[in-house]
């Protein structure tokens, strides 16, 4: 099947540990995008890419990953995909509002059966941490789910949220400007992040998985 889109290859970012090194891309979508969305959709399936997971965890992840896929169409939302050896391995959607940023989505793609890639969600952090800063915003906004197969709202702790209530089935947190500021430098001291100047428009139709 043939996609006509192109996103922008915004950075180059490395991880290191353990004389390890994890390379991840990360890519800027544009309002063409939405062939390529609807085909990444059609291709992950938690079923088949994380069968040591319970059911119950499976449909639970699907769920957030197409949740995110859907407000990833939209518009006014603001989408990074996350990119290691030419297979898509997470994304990040987010919108603005007013002087706030509502992340609506942060979800890993795993690129083979059970093989999830290391770093993904801090790159992907550090990328919304970084686009909150440019964008002047008070603070980062999000519901966070409390029946998925990981404890977010654990992780969303470490990188500087609060909880500020409950709503449905979900903990609404907040991140200040100052912890924004703060977290982005603790993350950039960890990834070597490397912008990418004046970058082509890239076709990434072959790196679906």
């Amino acid at each position: 099947m043939e996609v006509n889109f192109k996103a922008k290859h915004i950075a180059v970012t490395k991880n290191t540990y353990k004389n390890i090194c994890t390379k991840i891309d990360l890519y800027e979508l544009t309002k063409r995008d939405r062939d390529f969305l609807d085909n990444l959709q059609k291709k992950v399936d938690y079923s088949k890419l994380m069968p040591g997971l319970c059911e119950f965890d499976q449909k639970r992840w699907q769920k957030v990953f197409d949740y995110g896929i859907e407000s990833a169409k939209l518009s006014d939302y603001r989408t990074y995909v996350a990119v290691s050896r030419n297979k898509p391995c997470g994304f990040l959607t987010f919108a603005k509002d007013g002087n706030n940023i509502i992340l609506d989505c942060i979800c890993d793609i795993p690129v083979e059966k059970n093989k999830r890639v290391n770093y993904t969600g801090s790159t992907l952090f550090c990328q919304l941490f970084k686009a909150a800063d440019d964008l002047k915003a008070k603070c980062i906004e999000l519901k966070a789910v409390i029946d998925g197969p990981v404890n977010v709202i654990k992780k969303y702790k470490e990188k500087g949220f609060k909880e500020t209530g409950t709503q449905d089935n979900y903990i609404k947190m907040s991140c200040n400007k100052f912890k924004i500021r703060e977290q982005l430098m603790e993350l950039l001291s960890q990834i070597s992040y490397k912008s990418v100047k004046q970058s082509e428009e890239v076709n990434l139709n072959d790196l679906i998985i």
